[in-house]
């Protein structure tokens, strides 16, 4: 992952079983790639996949803390989720969809196989995809219950293009460039930590202790220690913590348990950030356009991505530093996860640093291009006014947990020394860990210039009759709301419609544990004897819709996070944000249209239209009818079973929230199948 690093390191990953999928790279023929094969799709075009658990049996090589919902099971299970995939529930990968490797043959009380397709072996599942969607960037990535988190940090993430006749005029006509055959060029960003085989045992003994964990360096680390903010035998300042401890509160938790010895954290912030499975990469680039398709594929932590030229030092050699008084080109924003934008959003124009521009209370900075987990971003850049030998930085300065931010959780070059907190040390140049440097160009000679320069692609692409306005108008459905529609913080219908109040809150596990969790306006007496709003993925869904009724959930953000909220199924639509002071903010110009992944920002109730409507197919789909606990046996009193419908989910793309219990159950039921051509009628249009 980085030439720095001696030996390789251990992954999960994707790749492809079929005849023709082995790739050449550096002279030699090999099947497997970080991070796996991008599946290119077309609209209204089905994709089958079957996939295989090829997993080992027996534990993972990263901590798994078996107090978590689920986690108590094989810990090599998968279940694969297409992400922003408008597809049958049984095929989404929701938690409970696992299975397990050959050998084992368990599954989970949700796996159901594709009614038309071959029955899968025991190591597989079937998935349909009808992709009646417009052309947008997807991802898949693995859903297991309990071990989400360290399943997609192991590797288990990829890309998967959805293409419209709409995309491919655009490249015809030389609007967009043709790379990849137009499909543009992938930046899937992370961020992860090594183990250093010298230091591990005096950093993290109880790493070096457990022979599953990695133990050479450049070895995957993942941090399983809860560290109180409370020393937990007598309360008092721990200066290394990072988390509350509810024995510690008040008021406290009742009949708190100490944090297990293995156990989840609030969030996992690592210190070096990937591209592309490369730590630090750069690429060469010719003096022209380029398109990018930028993924943040990371656990938790998000970007505020800029663009400048590369610093250089008194003999003009470059230091690998971003040159934060010398901005690069423009970023053209075309599209986002749900789909072409209604028009082009253009950024780092000039570059926007995090806190620079105070702008409210409740998000006190302005920024270039934030994409916090799972979001995407289809960017043009065009390199051509650059000479050859030039040199930019990707930099990201978002901190983590935004907007606040931890300072250990910022890792760049001259940081302050952070040792006497449990942080990093200081960065020197040219070293980690660093979450700054993200990545870097290098403008070389060569290449054909543009047919469309940069100029008139952005006058085409913003012309109402020719470019966005238009393809938008054409290929995506029409709002739930109409866009600038009046709203307060006390509204109880938006447009004629219901408001449902939804809550993200913040409480404490039984091991004392920081948790978030979703919930109504509906209280029960929580664990620390207070109303407590917050309900876990077990309990009695809340969230239950009909088909094609729309819905407006106002979603009040109890916590002091930053929480990106998927929404499986449907995109949905950001109306507006009100903060508790009753300020209204429209959605940023690149969240117009439509979203699944939505930033719900502290302090504020963020204003959401859904609609779900599942897909019409060529054979039948059965509900979803299980325990109410699907980890748990039946019972008939405790653990009944319960109708869900067409099950899916939403939660927070965080994957610790997620499974630390930030996931709720949506229930569809009355499914209505208009005509399978007619994708646009299913969407709401």
């Amino acid at each position: 992952m980085h030439s720095g690093l001696p030996n390789q390191t251990t992954l999960r990953g994707y790749y492809d079983l079929s005849p023709n999928a082995s790739i050449t790279k550096l002279g030699t023929t090999e099947k497997q790639s970080y991070l796996g094969p991008i599946i290119v799709a077309h609209t209204n075009r089905p994709v089958r996949v079957t996939f295989r658990n090829e997993l080992p049996i027996g534990n993972a090589f990263l901590p798994v803390d078996t107090t978590i919902m689920g986690a108590e099971g094989v810990q090599n299970r998968t279940a694969i989720h297409l992400h922003g995939g408008f597809v049958p529930w049984i095929s989404d990968g929701t938690p409970n969809q696992w299975f397990t490797p050959s050998g084992i043959g368990q599954k989970g009380v949700s796996y159901i196989n594709v009614p038309d397709m071959a029955t899968p072996a025991a190591n597989e599942w079937n998935a349909y995809y009808p992709n009646l969607q417009s052309a947008r960037m997807l991802w898949y990535h693995d859903h297991a219950v309990g071990i989400t988190r360290t399943n997609v940090y192991a590797g288990m993430a990829s890309a998967f293009l959805v293409t419209d006749t709409a995309e491919a005029q655009l490249v015809a006509n030389g609007i967009l460039p043709a790379d990849n055959s137009g499909l543009g060029i992938p930046l899937i960003i992370q961020d992860k930590s090594f183990v250093n085989s010298a230091t591990i045992g005096t950093q993290d003994p109880s790493w070096a202790a457990n022979p599953d964990w990695g133990q050479f360096t450049g070895a995957l680390w993942y941090p399983h220690v809860y560290e109180p903010n409370q020393n937990l035998a007598d309360g008092t300042p721990n200066p290394t913590g990072r988390w509350d401890f509810g024995g510690w509160v008040y008021p406290p938790v009742q009949n708190v348990q100490n944090p297990p010895a293995v156990s989840a954290v609030a969030e996992a912030f690592q210190d070096t950030s990937m591209v592309n499975g490369v730590a630090y990469p750069y690429m060469d680039v010719q003096q022209r356009k380029y398109r990018f398709r930028i993924l943040n594929a990371a656990g938790a932590r998000a970007f505020n991505l800029q663009l400048y030229m590369e610093a250089q030092d008194i003999n003009l050699n470059y230091t690998g530093e971003a040159n934060l008084a010398q901005p690069g080109p423009a970023m053209l924003q075309i599209a986002n996860e749900g789909g072409v934008l209604p028009a082009p959003v253009e950024m780092n124009n000039p570059p926007t640093q995090w806190g620079a521009i105070p702008t409210s209370t409740t998000m006190p900075t302005a920024y270039t291009l934030l994409v916090a987990p799972a979001e995407r971003a289809d960017i043009i850049v065009d390199f051509s006014a650059l000479p050859p030998g030039a040199r930019l930085i990707l930099y990201n300065d978002a901190p983590a947990p935004a907007p606040a931010g931890d300072p250990r959780d910022d890792f760049f070059t001259g940081a302050p020394d952070q040792t006497a907190f449990g942080g990093a040390p200081t960065t020197l140049q040219g070293q980690g860990p660093n979450t700054r440097t993200m990545m870097e160009f290098r403008v070389v000679a060569g290449g054909t210039p543009d047919a469309v320069n940069y100029a008139a692609t952005k006058a085409y692409l913003a012309n109402a009759n020719t470019g966005l306005p238009a393809i938008f108008a054409q290929t995506q459905p029409k709002a739930i709301v109409p866009p600038g529609t009046p709203v307060n913080v006390r509204d109880t219908t938006v447009a004629g419609i219901p408001v449902k109040i939804k809550t993200l809150n913040e409480n404490f596990d039984s091991h004392g544990r920081l948790n978030t969790q979703i919930g109504t306006n509906a209280f029960t007496i929580g664990n620390q004897g207070t109303p407590a709003y917050g309900t876990g993925y077990e309990d009695m869904p809340t969230e239950t819709v009909f088909n094609r009724q729309p819905q407006i959930w106002t979603v009040v953000n109890n916590t002091g996070d930053v929480h990106p909220i998927h929404i499986h199924l449907e995109n949905v639509q950001l109306v507006a944000r009100v903060d508790w002071a009753g300020v209204v903010t429209p959605p940023d110009p690149n969240e117009l249209g439509w979203k699944e992944t939505i930033r719900m920002l502290p302090g504020t109730n963020a204003i959401v239209a859904v609609k779900f409507s599942p897909p019409r197919l060529s054979f039948g789909v059965p509900q979803s009818v299980r325990p109410l606990n699907a980890t748990k046996p039946f019972n008939a009193v405790t653990n009944p079973l319960h109708n869900f419908g067409f099950e899916y989910i939403w939660h927070c793309h965080m994957l610790e929230h997620e499974e630390h219990d930030m996931m709720h159950v949506i229930q569809v039921y009355n499914p209505y199948a208009p005509p399978a051509a007619d994708w646009l009628l299913m969407n709401g249009g």
